[in-house]
């Protein structure tokens, strides 16, 4: 017990291990907040049919699945600090871009998916690299530095991410593009601190 005690202080005192949990919490809680709000506004407020939403909502996944395929390669290329800074790019770049659409072509189906395609790439950019960077210093206690990362990300995507679904029109695109943009410019500058590799 007294092991697992000194375990956890050193995972929590850790600049790396927060700044890459932060980085995935990033990515987990714009999916997160996507979900919640497609549905209202794609069905509630577009009026579009159970099956065209399904599509439409499959293709962010798609978007990620081909990313992924490249993840080897970006590694390689940018190395970890390289891909969670591009990743958290392109997840602020969407945010962007939802904010503009909402804010001269809403209501628009378009401006709703195309942005979060941009998103979804960042998302596969930023997971493959988040739990390598977190978790890599603490062979010595994997297990317990995988159920702190997986842990604090649920806690902060919960609360985070009910916080804009809730605290924003729901039927809007101002949640996704909030919190993309507030947690990817959060990760942007804690990244600062992380040494290239």
């Amino acid at each position: 017990e007294k092991v697992q005690r000194l375990h956890l202080g050193a995972i929590l005192g850790n600049a790396p291990f927060w700044i890459y949990t932060i980085g995935f919490s990033a990515a987990m809680g714009a999916f997160f907040v996507y979900f919640s709000t497609a549905p209202r506004l794609l069905i509630e407020r577009l009026g579009l049919s159970p099956m065209v939403f399904s599509l439409l909502f499959a293709t962010a996944a798609l978007v990620m699945i081909a990313t992924s395929r490249f993840a080897g390669r970006f590694v390689k290329r940018w190395g970890l600090r390289g891909c969670l800074v591009r990743g958290m790019g392109l997840i602020l770049g969407g945010g962007v871009l939802l904010a503009l659409g909402q804010l001269f072509f809403f209501p628009s189906v378009l401006a709703f998916i195309l942005p979060m395609w941009v998103v979804s790439a960042g998302i596969a950019v930023t997971c493959a690299v988040t739990a390598n960077g977190a978790l890599r210093p603490f062979g010595d206690a994997a297990g317990t530095a995988v159920a702190v990362y997986y842990c604090l990300e649920s806690v902060i995507v919960a609360s985070a991410g009910t916080l804009a679904v809730l605290g924003m029109a729901g039927d809007t695109a101002w949640p996704v593009a909030v919190f993309c943009m507030l947690f990817a410019l959060l990760t942007m500058a804690l990244a600062r601190c992380l040494p290239d590799e």
